[in-house]
């Protein structure tokens, strides 16, 4: 059994590295767990996702997921 990424898996991973490495507010970064934020970092880090389409990948694109 191959347990390693496809170079589709490993595009995907980079990407996500990047976009949370570029766009995860810095005051953030030393949370450990999501229910230490407050409800409007939440809600801050969720637009963000938001834009991106990653709040709700499994959605369709007219609803704000990405299909």
């Amino acid at each position: 059994m191959n347990l390693e990424f496809t170079p589709e898996e490993q595009a995907f991973r980079d990407e996500v590295r990047s976009f949370i490495a570029d766009n995860y507010p810095a005051h953030l970064a030393d949370f450990g767990m999501r229910e230490d934020m407050s409800p409007e970092d939440m809600l801050a880090w969720h637009k963000i996702l938001g834009a991106k389409g990653w709040s709700v990948p499994a959605w369709p694109v007219e609803y704000g997921g990405t299909g």
